[in-house]
């Protein structure tokens, strides 16, 4: 089902970024008056909103119960609810301001506190006691993912927040505080894994309880977004998408450990948010006709880190050299200016091999760990079948191979026979 979901969402999002990247600027007749158009990504957020609400309402245990286990003890005055509120209105508001308006952000007063509200939403999360350790499924809000939720969710608001004192005190942009941010934001996150301990470690992506495939895609996403922090655009909308899709993808975590919604419906809905999340971005890219070459390193990234191994800082300190040196071939009168297509097409095809290699490693290691396991269970059933005089024959329903070979489990019933 998340395939089939994956497939036609990028069907739709893939026409969609189609027709906006080729609709024209021409000026509207001033009569008659247009009729008021249908802004897509604000029809995209509202749909995923509603997906959430109606998963819990109509799969959920009942209003009651929602209520008791989303309203608890440890936010006696309702604070964190509160602005959770607010922050659900501040994106239904912006979203549907999306385009040349830059979601009505501006060097005021209205948007600093908007950044600082959002800000007070992920801080204000600590005050819950949530397991240390992560669950098997993996879609459940845990210590360590927290912090790095609250780090990456500032990190899009710092960028935020230099934007709006360069506009209000018209500075030209330093994109080298671009850089001090997404550098600092790694070391703050390793510094959060080390708070939380080894025991309360976990793999964001890798210990997801997803297919290959899905994972892949999550990961390659992250790359995507940490590329668009660099690169550091001067406008709002761009990271306030990135806090979006991290405030929410939190939110969907607590759903879960609340046992509000499934798990695998859940993990579908963030990858419909991280697909509208990357076609929004991409416009926004290029509408300043950036969009090839932050693509194209972001791809870059993945290659390196997932395909390479390359060690995370070292790769992003080269993708801020990278990128500073391209940032001229932005003019279109450049001379490098149109081998970013080439680039990009390259990228992309460098990307899917890694991807495709990455798929069938991780196949082939669960195969591996299924049949471990499957071993396993069918000694510990040998030696409890032992102990109580029974025969115990392996069934073939519980059979993994790996490599053409194959080991059988018991039936838990042939056991508990005596």
């Amino acid at each position: 089902m998340p395939t089939l979901g994956y497939s036609m969402s990028a069907a739709v999002l893939l026409a969609t970024s189609v027709a906006w990247f080729k609709k024209k600027a021409a000026p509207l007749p001033p009569l008659p008056p247009p009729p008021p158009s249908i802004d897509m990504p604000s029809v995209y957020a509202a749909t995923v909103l509603v997906l959430i609400v109606g998963l819990i309402c109509l799969r959920g245990p009942g209003l009651k119960t929602i209520y008791e286990r989303l309203f608890t003890k440890e936010d006696n005055f309702n604070f964190h609810k509160t602005l959770g509120i607010y922050c659900l209105l501040s994106f239904l508001y912006r979203f549907a301001n999306v385009g040349p308006s830059d979601m009505r952000f501006s060097a005021s007063g209205a948007t600093l506190l908007t950044i600082a509200v959002h800000a007070s939403l992920s801080l204000s999360s600590l005050i819950f006691h949530i397991p240390l350790k992560r669950i098997a499924s993996g879609y459940r809000i845990w210590p360590e993912y927290r912090l790095h939720s609250i780090i990456f969710a500032c990190r899009s608001l710092l960028g935020m927040l230099v934007t709006w004192y360069e506009l209000k005190h018209g500075l030209e942009p330093n994109y080298h505080l671009n850089i001090a941010i997404v550098l600092g934001t790694l070391l703050a996150a390793d510094v959060g894994s080390a708070a939380v301990g080894e025991a309360g470690h976990s793999n964001t992506i890798r210990d997801l309880d997803a297919n290959a495939p899905t994972r892949f895609f999550f990961s390659a996403m992250q790359f995507h977004a940490t590329m668009g922090c660099l690169f550091g655009l001067r406008r709002f909308s761009t990271q306030f998408l990135y806090v979006w899709i991290i405030q929410l993808n939190a939110f969907l975590m607590t759903i879960r450990r609340k046992n509000l919604a499934p798990h695998s419906v859940l993990v579908t809905t963030y990858g419909l948010m991280l697909t509208f999340g990357f076609v929004l971005a991409s416009y926004e890219h290029h509408r300043v006709g950036a969009f090839l070459m932050i693509n194209t390193l972001g791809n870059l990234a993945g290659v390196l880190r997932i395909g390479a191994s390359v060690p995370k800082y070292p790769l992003w300190v080269g993708m801020a050299v990278l990128t500073h040196l391209a940032r001229p071939t932005l003019d279109t009168a450049h001379p490098l200016a149109p081998y970013w297509l080439y680039a990009y097409g390259a990228s992309v095809g460098a990307l899917l091999v890694v991807g495709a290699r990455k798929v069938a490693r991780d196949n082939r290691r669960e195969a591996k760990a299924a049949a471990e396991e499957a071993a396993a269970e069918l000694v510990a059933a040998k030696l409890a079948a032992a102990n109580a005089g029974i025969d115990v024959k392996p069934t073939p329903s519980c059979s993994a191979s790996v490599g053409g070979g194959s080991t059988s489990s018991v039936s838990p019933a042939k056991v508990k026979a005596s």
